[in-house]
């Protein structure tokens, strides 16, 4: 049994109360109209990672620059295995290339360039030295172990393409393009903050009735993660004025992000401060698991994401809408959630109605198998932390059996770029 995700309701509008919208659509409803930033910045190969391109990257130059030996061994100036007298020594990086002859051989290590003449490069484990009459090599194919000019990348073509989000590979495909320095778009600059009498901040002592704030640290990792400049706001009382004045003094940032006072009761106050201030944004109940409150808004130049208080729900809202804004505003083409299918060690009973996001930890057996963390709770930090990943099943799901498949998203794709 395969577990679906929902289809997509045609009618749904976060601005109605009756009924819970589905991800995707609250989603689009978020992303509405986002545009990338403008601004760009030229930066050096070495600072690059986790940037995204603002224009394509053509190479300056053939890759490779010219033939390359692909092993150690020897140029051999026919396809063998007569002897060959040898004429010459390259190692990698060396000049003045001999052209080979019939009957000749020269002396290649890994990297060389091969010299006009070359028939093919013959392995060194598979060739013997005859002191007499030079060495021997085996049978060969024309053009054996030699990396032809140009046969990666030719000069002039795009390696790499507007909206790509530079990793590792992409800094080593540049360097051997030729790249310096390349053209990105500036990080989206996002505005953090949390809401609540009730929260401290982290290394504060202990107060009655109070907690430390766990979201502005893990969203700032998050958000950092996912290519934002984050600009911590701190926390804010539940008082209107002082979110209002807060939230107008960030409209110029290019989101806002915020947890806390979203759930709608007479203690919440990021909707009305936002409106307060001049913004315009909704109340959204999705049909999520954990994290069902969610206001969607914007004010100035920021689009607004307000996320519920409970960590595990900011967690999941931020992965599900603050990473795909997030990759809008920077222009990427990446954004989108990368799940594995599953197959579940032991049952679960659920009740259909709304997607839902679990801890999972991976469990040894044929094939993917994961273990849901029994009684994880959005307020609950150590499953969170035990877990590998998140399990992930539509909102038209029942009651699940072990060996069902499911969805699994590993943290490892999760928490970063």
């Amino acid at each position: 049994m395969t577990v679906g995700l929902a289809p997509r309701s045609a009618d749904a509008d976060c601005d109605r109360l009756a009924g819970l919208v589905d991800v995707e659509t609250a989603r689009a409803r978020l992303l509405a109209d986002v545009q990338p930033v403008r601004a760009v910045e030229h930066v050096f190969l070495f600072a690059s990672a986790g940037r995204v391109l603002a224009d394509p990257v053509l190479a300056t130059s053939d890759m490779p620059p010219f033939d390359r030996a692909a092993v150690d061994g020897y140029g051999v100036g026919g396809p063998g295995p007569d002897p060959f007298q040898v004429v010459g020594y390259l190692p990698a990086g060396a000049g003045g290339l001999p052209r080979v002859g019939a009957g000749e051989a020269v002396r290649l290590l890994t990297g060389a360039a091969v010299p006009d003449g070359v028939w093919a490069v013959a392995m060194q484990e598979g060739c013997r030295m005859d002191p007499r009459s030079g060495v021997v090599s085996p049978t060969l194919i024309q053009g054996a172990n030699i990396r032809r000019r140009g046969e990666d990348f030719r000069a002039g073509e795009a390696v790499l393409e507007t909206g790509t989000r530079l990793d590792p590979r992409h800094l080593a495909l540049l360097a051997a393009a030729g790249i310096g320095t390349v053209t990105v778009r500036r990080k989206p600059r996002v505005a953090l903050l949390s809401a609540g009498d009730e929260l401290l901040e982290p290394g504060m002592p202990h107060a009655p009735s109070a907690i430390h704030d766990s979201n502005r640290p893990m969203l700032a990792a998050l958000l950092q993660g996912m290519g934002a400049e984050v600009h911590d706001l701190g926390l804010l009382p539940d008082r209107r004025p002082a979110i209002a004045a807060a939230l107008e003094g960030a409209s110029g940032f290019d989101a806002i992000i915020a947890s806390g006072g979203v759930s709608g009761s007479e203690a919440d106050h990021l909707l009305g401060a936002l409106r307060d201030a001049g913004g315009h944004g909704s109340w959204c109940a999705v049909a999520l698991k954990p994290g069902k409150p969610l206001v969607f808004g914007g004010i100035g130049t920021a689009r607004c994401l307000f996320l519920p208080g409970n960590p595990v729900a900011a967690l999941v809202g931020s992965i599900l809408f603050g990473r795909p804004l997030i990759a809008r505003l920077a222009g990427a083409a990446d954004g989108g959630l990368k799940s594995l299918p599953a197959r579940l060690a032991s049952g679960w009973d659920r009740k259909p109605g709304r997607e839902e996001f679990a801890p999972a930890t991976l469990r040894p057996g044929p094939g993917l198998v994961v273990e849901r963390i029994s009684k994880p709770g959005s307020a609950r930090l150590m499953p969170l932390v035990a877990a590998d990943g998140l399990v992930r099943v539509g909102r038209g799901a029942g009651a699940l059996q072990a060996g069902d498949t499911v969805e699994f998203l590993p943290f490892a794709g999760l928490l970063g770029g």
